[in-house]
């Protein structure tokens, strides 16, 4: 693979220490110990927060003026599918049948490894941009070797912290394959993981031990799981998690769900859980269609579930169940899975669910309800809760001294999003993308005065739209009947 080194510049070589005081903030802590500080100052040193509390001194560090601002802990986005920032807008007006076909079935298979850099550190970098510092991508485009280092790379060098999700998931190669019968690409896509994959995954470990010569964890190994998983037969699915859990991974995800059909609900959920191959952190995404059982299984087995309201309210997938795992001690968070579909955009995640929550509540309540759920309880997803939800809740999403300083300031528009008495409501409801001022990961300034630090975003986006391009020109040489065939029978 040519490396592809457009636009990021280094930030800390090793030894590289830095002390950075964010000053005089309306200081969201999410840590209910420390409260809300209505003016206060968070001092970062050695990539840590080492103090908040008002009038801090500054004694040598990089100020950031944060008056009228909000600063909050960096939002955790527990499922995202970085490579596809590459196909901005592209399945916005798909429902998921044809997301499937399309994207998984036909487009996945039309990159090369320079493109899958180039979607991959697209994918972290708008992460930042939105005020996330942490993420659960779920990276599935493993077809090659190259093509697996290369999303590694790229998201590496975005400068985003949480889980690199290696997908156990076959995907077609339409720049060295050619798939005549819509069965042999069906096949390809629904059989178990092809065996190179283990040889890949380690050496994607490899180059991340390598990246990361610090050893500071920003990025850590996961092994996201294969479509089918949860539809499969317990004899079938048992011996793919025997293959997860031999790889060792920091964290295992999945889309997952039940089956329901004529009314028959089948789930393995339960099944894996006491055979022990959930165990570790584990993270499920969707769940639309699980029943209270499975939930209250989660629940007491400590497995996360990642709620992506916009795809899956616009995709028809079927009732959102975060709040119902939450309610029952277990930990819940938001994603925004694919930003070929929607914008990188956490707070929006957070008002459609409240959206959702608000109109359920009112579809199931005698009369208008009283009281509506809470804007801080779907921050929380994307703070706090969300943290606990990817297994990091004792390095991330609270603005507590001794975790990783990783800090997102916002700037509220003075037009269109006075703070008021609320910053909370303010957040959630009054901001976006564009008001995210500064972003710090792991101490390290990522974006300041809205601009993102060492980006040369025209260069980026002008190799971004020829990758694109070129994609696009591949894909309309595809077979379109092959490509209809992918994944029938399951989606």
């Amino acid at each position: 693979m040519r490396t592809v080194k457009i636009c990021i510049r280094s930030f800390r070589k090793r030894g590289f220490m830095s002390t950075v005081l964010i000053r005089r903030g309306y200081v969201v802590t999410m840590d209910p110990d420390i409260g809300d500080l209505p003016e206060a100052d968070v001092l970062v040193r050695d990539g840590r927060i080492t103090d908040v509390a008002p009038r801090l001194p500054a004694d040598g560090a990089e100020v950031v003026e944060a008056n009228g601002r909000i600063v909050l802990p960096g939002f955790v986005d527990g499922h995202r599918h970085a490579w596809q920032s590459l196909l901005h807008g592209l399945a916005s007006d798909w429902g998921f049948p044809t997301y499937m076909r399309l994207v998984r079935g036909g487009l996945s298979g039309c990159f090369g490894p320079e493109d899958a850099y180039l979607g991959s550190l697209l994918g972290g970098l708008e992460a930042i941009s939105a005020g996330v510092t942490t993420v659960v991508d779920h990276a599935h485009l493993q077809k090659s070797t190259d093509i697996s280092l290369a999303l590694l790379q790229g998201l590496w060098d975005s400068g985003v912290g949480g889980y690199f999700a290696y997908a156990l998931q076959n995907v077609p190669d339409w720049l060295g394959d050619s798939y005549a019968d819509p069965e042999d690409l069906n096949d390809l896509l629904l059989r178990a993981p092809d065996a190179e994959h283990d040889e890949r995954f380690h050496s994607v470990r490899a180059r991340l031990a390598d990246l990361d010569e610090t050893g500071s964890d920003r990025l850590r190994l996961g092994v996201a799981l294969p479509e089918t998983a949860p539809y499969l037969p317990l004899d079938v699915v048992r011996p793919v998690l025997e293959r997860v859990r031999s790889l060792r991974p920091a964290l295992i995800t999945g889309h997952w769900n039940a089956s329901v059909h004529e009314g028959r609900y089948v789930s393995t959920l339960g099944s894996l859980i006491e055979a022990g191959f959930l165990d570790g952190v584990t993270v499920l995404s969707h769940c639309n269609q699980f029943n209270e059982e499975d939930l209250d299984l989660m629940a007491r087995a400590n497995i996360g579930l990642v709620t992506t309201p916009r795809t899956e309210c616009g995709m028809g997938l079927g009732p959102l169940q975060v709040r119902k795992l939450v309610s029952r001690g277990g930990a819940g968070g938001l994603g925004v899975d694919t930003t070929c579909y929607t914008e990188s955009d956490l707070l929006g995640e957070a008002r459609t669910l409240l959206d959702a929550e608000r109109r359920d509540a009112g579809s199931t309540t005698v009369g208008i309800p009283k009281e509506a759920w809470p804007a801080r309880a779907a921050l929380e997803l994307a703070t706090s809760v969300g943290a606990r939800a990817v297994g990091l809740q004792d390095e991330v999403g609270t603005l507590t001294p001794g975790k990783r300083a990783n800090l997102t300031v916002v700037s509220p528009d003075p037009i269109r999003a006075r703070p008021g008495t609320d910053p909370i409501t303010t957040l959630v409801f009054y901001t976006g993308p564009g008001d995210v001022e500064t972003v710090l990961v792991d101490g390290e300034i990522r974006k300041r005065a809205k601009e993102m630090v060492g980006v040369d975003s025209a260069d980026l986006a002008r190799r971004c739209a020829d990758s694109f391009s070129a994609i696009r020109t591949r894909y309309a040489s595809l077979p379109g009947h092959v490509i209809d065939g992918a994944f029938r029978g399951v989606f």
